[in-house]
């Protein structure tokens, strides 16, 4: 093992020592405690109920809070089933028969019973404990169910194309509303509360119901424009919601759909705090926090105690917000995350996203204090087309104008190392999925601005988008509608396009590409091509497939070894960085 990858290796791991807790939700929490590569069920006052081999993607405690079903995969592939823990004991019955795939549970007030929406067979089932039997009603074949909680026994949300989603209360039969794109459900002491694209609704639950801009139904309606909302919580009448405005989280509290506070997170130290979920559990708010070289926690937030920053980490360095000019006059903003007087230019790994609306936020990541003890430092830009300012931001990288967000990535390239920050020869763009193919496109498009780029799990072939298990689904992303004109942009975007058509001899950046072994979303086949296209064309290439992880929830010794082969690939084509760097203080 070379002297650079032995200290990264030891770095990674001293950080990945720090757990992810869970919120807490029905006295439980799901997530993985410090020291442990798995995420198991653990009371909220930290013992452990059940810590299993595979991957608990979602828990759903029993109202009595003796059962907790379970939502439980082999392998990293998302591709579940239903289980049931008996929470006296610390057992675990499967349910092979019941395939699931991110789907909700709906119990009983009794706890007796529950529903559930199998997706992957296109089946709702009803499961009742006491007796132990089942009853299974097939799906309409191009509809989708969703189940959330609600009423008496749950609301049902029907999806179907262009006609939009129905939210129906079960028990009543109560029509609640049609939305063009509804994301989830709760109940309110006055009706129903509806996360739908557009905004907030708050409805009643007397048959009225809410149909595009008709009022009849709407007790309240809350949106901003410029903010990106990322979790809502509600317990009786009391709404929070979680978004992201100006590149950075915000708490928001509603009373009856007037905003009545606006709070961000409290710094720890120097470095910057990002809130990435929110909960009730007991009546008491629970939010998760964390920055790139802040572990995350969960903390209470309280009238009493508005305090919502966890202690603060030993300073391992600072994280700066740089705000940036793009060449067309708009403000990107990056967060740099440094050693302790790092000066002069030093090298820097760059991250992006740019899609979907998502927001890229400043995390916590074991990659980022292990890159930052070794002497680099780690940045993660903000691009249009994620959701970091809202809607027109959104709007402004999304179809046909995706070429604004690679653009993006360029221009803040350019204004890191304008301002003394990096270098061309230190600078390594990366991304994943979404993020590697922008991160690519501009690695391919402005060589000159890298020393070398990584992309994961990235589909990289714009124009055979539907060869991909969920293809089909990101065509309006970049743009596809199918027509010529669509076609033709398509392959000027499309990072394979632009590699596999550049002449023998061209300086290309150092490029490595990570496919995920266990990946159910994004074929192999683009980065393959990728890593042949460039070798013709005389450019180092390097492949690397991460066994055993996938597009879901990972182990974090499958994480380990991905995080060690990137920041090794970005010591070796950042020539500069020193091998005796310093270890850096322990985390």
């Amino acid at each position: 093992m070379s002297a650079h990858r032995s200290l990264l290796d030891d770095a990674l791991a001293r950080a990945e020592r720090h757990g992810r807790p869970g919120l807490p939700v029905g006295g439980f929490t799901l997530g993985r405690a410090d020291d442990r590569s798995r995420r198991g069920i653990h009371r909220v006052d930290g013992t452990t109920v059940i810590e299993l081999d595979g991957h608990l993607h979602r828990i759903f405690p029993s109202p009595d809070r003796r059962l907790v079903a379970v939502e439980w995969a082999p392998s990293a592939d998302e591709n579940a089933v239903f289980g049931i823990v008996d929470v006296a004991a610390g057992t675990l019955r499967l349910h092979p028969d019941i395939r699931l795939r991110y789907d909700t549970v709906v119990w009983a007030a009794d706890s007796r019973s529950l529903d559930v929406v199998a997706s992957r067979d296109r089946r709702l089932v009803t499961l009742d404990l006491e007796t132990d039997t089942r009853r299974a009603v097939p799906l309409e074949s191009e509809a989708r169910l969703r189940l959330f909680p609600g009423g008496k026994s749950g609301l049902r949300a029907l999806s179907s194309g262009s006609r939009g989603t129905t939210l129906t209360d079960r028990a009543t039969g109560t029509l609640l509303g049609r939305w063009p794109a509804l994301l989830r459900a709760a109940p309110l002491d006055a009706g129903v509360l509806v996360w739908h694209d557009g905004g907030l609704d708050a409805v009643a639950n007397d048959g009225a119901g809410v149909d595009g801009d008709a009022k009849h139904g709407l007790l309240w309606r809350w949106s901003d424009r410029d903010a990106q909302i990322v979790d809502v919580a509600a317990h009786g009448d009391r709404v929070v919601v979680l978004a992201v405005a100006d590149g950075r989280s915000v708490l928001v509290d509603l009373v009856d759909g007037v905003e009545i506070e606006r709070s961000e997170a409290d710094s720890a130290g120097s470095d910057t705090l990002t809130m990435t979920a929110i909960g009730f559990n007991d009546g008491v708010l629970h939010l998760g926090v964390e920055g790139p070289l802040t572990p995350p926690r969960i903390v209470e937030r309280t009238k009493e105690n508005a305090t919502i920053a966890p202690s603060p980490a030993e300073t391992l360095g600072a994280t700066v917000r740089h705000d940036l000019p793009a060449d067309d006059g708009a403000t990107l903003t990056v967060h740099v995350t440094a050693p302790p007087g790092a000066e002069g230019p030093v090298p820097l790994i760059l991250t992006c996203y740019g899609g979907f609306g998502v927001p890229h936020l400043p995390l916590f990541e074991p990659t980022v204090p292990a890159w930052v003890a070794f002497g680099g430092a780690y940045a993660s830009a903000q691009l249009r087309g994620g959701g970091e300012r809202g809607r027109a931001w959104r709007e402004a990288g999304r179809g046909a104008r995706k070429q604004r967000t690679i653009a993006d990535l360029a221009d803040v390239a350019r204004g890191l190392i304008a301002a003394g920050i990096t270098r061309p020869d230190l600078l390594v763009l990366a991304g994943a999925s979404l993020g590697g193919v922008i991160a690519a496109g501009c690695a391919i498009e402005h060589p000159e601005l890298c020393a070398g780029f990584v992309t994961t799990a990235a589909p990289l072939d714009l124009l055979a988008l539907d060869d991909h298990p969920l293809g089909a689904r990101w065509r309006a992303e970049f743009g596809d509608d199918g027509t010529p004109e669509s076609r033709a942009r398509l392959r000027v975007l499309s990072p394979l396009a632009q590699a596999e058509a550049l002449p023998v001899g061209t300086p290309i950046p150092s490029y490595l590409g990570v496919v995920l072994g266990e990946d159910t979303r994004v074929l192999a086949r683009d980065t393959h091509r990728m890593v042949e296209a460039l070798q013709q064309a005389g450019g180092s290439a390097r492949l690397w497939t991460a066994a055993g992880a996938g597009h879901g929830a990972n182990e974090s010794a499958a994480l380990h070894a991905l995080g060690l082969t990137v920041l090794d690939f970005a010591a070796d084509v950042t020539t500069t960085m020193p091998s005796d760097a310093p270890n850096g203080a322990s985390l």
